[in-house]
């Protein structure tokens, strides 16, 4: 810019920056789960500035700032939101991430079995939902089989197995037990003959 009255202009012109400043983004976002209720912690990173943390879509205030956030307890589904901020600039629209809470299943029947001697033997276990896994310990131990029923290996005393189920990450505990029951046959160890 210059100034000019009459004949006379101001020398030299002032330079006046028009500075363009880029919007940041927010590049990347770690969504979470948690089985029933509790607290996760949430991450997100951006291309430049400051990353705030908000409950809603639009409006309200921050809930907080930095690359992560850790949630209170919760006990239902809930997405977070949120927006970079750099040099006057903020990322529109936010960006959600949600905290899934998903529900802990649960072994919901069982069917034990029994037999006379050694010999193989057919569990059984129903669940409310998910995928049903056999052990041969209350804790720790062996998987042993997957699914609705097991059959056991030949076993020669009553012996006892142990369900759980896994559905979308959350797992049923404790085990269920579930026993395979093995009586001996009895046997006649002596008669006697009787006369009249």
């Amino acid at each position: 810019v210059d100034a000019t009255v009459a004949t006379c202009s101001s020398s030299p012109r002032v330079a006046i920056v028009a500075t363009v400043n880029p919007i940041p983004t927010i590049t990347s976002t770690s969504p979470a789960s948690v089985c029933d209720a509790g607290s996760v912690t949430l991450n997100a990173t951006a291309s430049a500035g400051t990353i705030n943390w908000f409950s809603a879509l639009t409006g309200g205030t921050s809930i907080a700032t930095g690359t992560s956030y850790t949630t209170p307890s919760i006990s239902v589904t809930t997405t977070y939101y949120v927006a970079a901020t750099s040099l006057g600039c903020t990322s529109s629209p936010r960006t959600a991430i949600t905290v899934t809470v998903n529900t802990t299943p649960t072994i919901t029947g069982t069917t034990p079995a029994s037999r006379c001697d050694a010999g193989t033997l057919s569990l059984g276990a129903a669940a409310s939902t998910g995928t049903i896994n056999w052990y041969d310990a209350l804790s720790g131990g062996n998987l042993v089989g997957t699914g609705a029923s097991f059959t056991t290996p030949s076993i020669s005393t009553t012996t006892s197995y142990f369900a759980e189920v896994s559905n979308l990450g959350c797992t049923s505990s404790p085990r269920t037990e579930i026993i395979a029951t093995v009586n001996t046959t009895p046997t006649i160890i002596g008669t006697t003959p009787a006369s009249r």
